[in-house]
């Protein structure tokens, strides 16, 4: 079934806008959203074989049928949605997503969806750099003290760290990066007391990504145009502690 929640309604909320609906520009259409992966048949027996699926953070599933040049367009495609039983189509001005995305709001960028959580997962945080550095910065120290304490409050935890970049550059570069990242919070966290043996390093270099570096153009190749808005999101050290106690408890 679909999900339509309070973030569907903040997600038509910013990127609707009336006042801008007569511009031509470009446009998506979003189909549908749902809680759980649809098969391909779904959307082919609808009309929609070239259809996009797009899955957040949150594994929430979202389904577009394209990126058209204007408004009219977009309404057609829109109607052939509701005819063919997509019950809440909606259609996205790319524009106002440009506009939206600096914002403190949830936004889309490049199809990933970003939204501010407002019940973070305590065993688990992010860190971000700079473009080519591998420095801690005020708020990255502070997120590693954040680690550190709840690693003293749970004995048997250990810790993963996972070093990522962005894909400026070489691919073994970017690795290299990565691990000195990643050796920077843990030996941050050895600074602070933490015990090396609790650490488990791994690196990712540019691979994984959490947004996409270069725009898909639809030609398989790989690389579209260079999105350096997202890169931000990968320059990161990933930090997971690992206990059984943490684990969540059936009913």
């Amino acid at each position: 079934m679909p999900v339509y929640t309070v973030r569907n309604f903040l997600f038509l909320l910013f990127f609707i806008s009336v006042s801008t609906l007569l511009k031509a520009q470009s446009f998506q259409v979003q189909l549908a959203v749902y809680n759980v992966q649809q098969p391909d048949t779904f959307f082919i027996e609808r009309g929609f074989p070239d259809y996009i699926e797009i899955a957040d953070r949150e594994g929430i599933f979202w389904y577009f049928a394209g990126r058209f040049p204007n408004l009219e367009e977009a309404e057609k495609v829109q109607q052939q949605a509701l005819d063919n039983g997509f019950k809440h189509p909606l259609i996205i001005d790319e524009e106002e997503q440009r506009i939206l995305a600096d914002t403190d709001c949830p936004y889309i960028r490049n199809g990933v969806v970003f939204l501010h959580d407002p019940n973070p997962d305590p065993n688990q945080k992010t860190i971000y750099f700079d473009f080519g550095s591998s420095s801690l910065n005020a708020e990255s120290k502070a997120t590693l003290d954040e680690v550190y304490h709840r690693m003293k409050e749970v004995p048997t935890a250990t810790l993963d760290i996972e070093g990522f970049t962005d894909a400026v550059g070489d691919a073994r570069s970017n690795m290299v990066l990565a691990a000195t990242r990643s050796r920077a919070a843990r030996d941050y966290l050895i600074y602070k007391g933490l015990r090396a043996d609790k650490m488990l390093m791994k690196v990712f270099g540019e691979a994984a990504p959490a947004a996409p570096n270069y725009e898909d153009d639809g030609s398989n190749k790989g690389k579209g145009r260079d999105l350096p808005e997202n890169r931000k999101w990968n320059r990161r050290v990933t930090l997971t502690l690992n206990d059984a106690s943490l684990a969540p408890k059936g009913n």
